[in-house]
């Protein structure tokens, strides 16, 4: 070999293995932009490569970026020229094979895989881990399922364990493989062994963060929170690029009401797919900045959207939103409105909640239409009970009845209803009681009404002091609703309340002194006292109940008259009777002569 063939023979095998290397390179910085959801990113990529070497290799890749986009078609066109270029190159064949699947033409991709498996004699480990991939259907991170219908999670499985029995044969180390036995095994229900084939993959290789990923939405899935936390957490410690672990990330602490750190992760993952974040995308981010009350960044990312000219059905929501936000009420009910009617199959509890609310605080006020926005929300509400928010309204606005309604509803949501729920439900009730003053031809249906009332609190309080034996306040309401149910007359006969007032005049001389025990102790000492003369005839027991009364209340007249009774004045002195004074004699009439 003459020295100058073998100079020329060095230098073409170094840019051959210069180029391999850059080949590499790139099909890696598009695989991995495409898992890290910048999908304009590794399409640009992939066509760079197609269109500056329309290799099969190429062709397949850009074929392959085509089919995780649901874009077949495109897919089968990029197969087709590969396979024309090099009719050996069996990935080309592997992409049509996934392309008839994707299509639903199970029957046409079995054949062509069958052909492709049989020519390479199942010893391809590409091969394998792609026709694996593709009976998996290709399962998403965001939503844990295949994005074709398609699929054959069995047969998924078997083409991965022959791969994993080459790769343990002959040392390599390919973690898709894995990846996609996790995936088959997710979709054919079976989590454990899922998470055991993900954890495979990160054996193969430590830096996987989608493999992290998944196990972590696995864990969510199965609502164990802790260790979905940790595992997405490590997917961002070991691959930080990995885009969509913080993106699902914030999506789990947007759950479970985090609202800060939702709002920060999602904003990395914003930030990570930079120019390729859709609008949607977008006002996603600016939902969590919203709940995490960062309304600037709200403002910054809805002009954004709107600068692009785009009109959303989503932007019509988050205008409404930062609208509420800021008390411009009836900006927040226009586009509030507009997002329900262009898409209410997308609509939250906090569409309807905010709608209402703001229908609230305009003039005339449509209480109706309000209220009716405010139940959709209660309705569809997993987390927290709406209901409480119509219930309150109804109560600051003293319509109690409607008050009664609402707080029990919010106890019948309630699985296991809180003293606060029965306090709210408790206090409408004794308002209405109080509000009813018996008299006329219906006097005795009012005043058995009232009773009724007054007993119905009586059962909540019950409920409160079987939660809490102790609570003073109950057992204070209690005294006065079994009082009040009777007219002063019937209760000082029945004596039904004394008891009750006695026990919390015992628990309250005991506590540390307030103003409503205070007043709870004036009323009790003077009724007990009351109860005391006119029914038990003991002026002894009256006498004590009124000194306590004094001790607390120094002008009590009530109490002041029966311990010191003034002395009866005595009858004024009647004057003696006056001598009536003496007609004076007339003096004697002269006669004349």
């Amino acid at each position: 070999m003459n020295i100058r063939f073998k100079s020329w023979l060095v230098a073409f095998a170094a840019s051959a293995f210069v180029y391999s290397q850059a080949f590499a390179q790139d099909i890696a910085t598009g695989l991995k932009q495409l898992e890290g959801n910048q999908a304009c990113l590794a399409k640009e990529t992939f066509e760079k490569l197609a269109t500056a070497t329309p290799t099969a290799d190429n062709q397949f890749y850009l074929g392959y970026f085509y089919l995780r986009t649901k874009q077949a078609d495109l897919a089968k066109a990029a197969f087709e020229k590969g396979f024309a270029a090099d009719p050996k190159n069996p990935l080309s064949k592997v992409g049509m094979g996934a392309v008839a699947l994707a299509k639903g033409d199970r029957t046409g991709a079995q054949t062509i895989f069958a052909e492709v498996l049989k020519s390479t004699k199942n010893k391809n480990l590409d091969v394998l881990q792609r026709i694996s991939e593709a009976y998996t259907g290709y399962v998403v991170i965001d939503s844990m399922k295949p994005i074709y219908k398609t699929t054959d999670p069995a047969q998924a499985i078997a083409l991965a364990d022959i791969a994993i029995a080459l790769m343990l044969k002959g040392g390599a180390k390919n973690q898709e493989v894995y990846m996609s036995k996790g995936d088959a095994f997710y979709i054919k229900g079976e989590a454990g062994p899922a998470v055991s084939a993900y954890e495979d993959a990160i054996n193969a290789n430590p830096s996987l963060g989608k493999a992290f990923a998944k196990i972590a939405k696995i864990y969510w899935g199965g609502r164990n929170y802790e260790l979905a936390q940790t595992n997405f957490k490590k997917a961002i410690e070991v691959d930080p690029e990995y885009s969509p672990a913080n993106k699902e990330y914030a999506e789990l602490y947007f759950y479970v009401r985090q609202y800060k750190q939702a709002s920060k992760y999602m904003d990395a993952y914003i930030e990570k797919i930079g120019a390729c974040a859709s609008d949607d995308e977008v006002l996603r981010s600016a939902q969590f900045n919203f709940v995490a009350e960062e309304f600037a960044k709200v403002n910054t990312k809805i002009a954004k959207v709107m600068s692009s000219g785009r009109t959303s059905d989503v932007l019509f929501r988050m205008q409404g939103w930062a609208a509420y936000k800021e008390n411009q009420y009836p900006k927040a009910i226009e586009n509030l409105k507009k997002f329900l009617q262009a898409a209410p199959q997308k609509a939250i509890d906090n569409d309807y909640r905010y709608l209402g609310n703001s229908m609230l605080r305009i003039s005339p006020v449509d209480t109706a239409s309000a209220i009716a926005n405010l139940e959709k929300a209660a309705e569809i509400d997993t987390v927290d009970n709406g209901y409480k928010e119509i219930a309150a309204f109804y109560n600051s606005a003293k319509d109690y009845e409607k008050a009664i309604v609402y707080y029990d509803k919010v106890i019948k949501r309630e699985k296991n209803p809180t003293m606060q729920d029965y306090v709210n439900l408790s206090l409408p009730i004794y308002n209405v009681a109080n509000r009813l003053f018996p008299s006329g031809a219906d006097s005795l249906a009012m005043r058995q009404k009232k009773r009724d009332y007054f007993m119905r609190t009586d059962e909540l309080y019950k409920k409160m002091i079987e939660r809490k034996a102790d609570y003073l306040y109950a057992h204070g309401q209690r005294a006065k609703a079994n009082y009040y149910a009777y007219t002063r007359e019937e209760a000082m006969a029945n004596g039904i309340a004394i008891p009750l007032m006695e026990n919390y005049v015992k628990m309250a001389e005991a506590a540390p002194m307030d103003d409503a025990i205070k007043a709870n102790l004036k009323t009790f000492y003077q009724i007990l006292g009351a109860y005391s003369v006119i029914t038990l005839k003991d002026d002894t027991k009256a006498k004590e109940w009124f000194q306590k009364l004094l001790g607390i209340d120094p002008s009590n007249k009530v109490a002041d008259d029966f311990l010191n009774p003034k002395p009866e004045a005595p009858a004024p002195a009647q004057p003696a009777p006056k001598t009536p004074a003496k007609t004076p004699a007339k003096p004697p009439v002269k006669k004349t002569s």
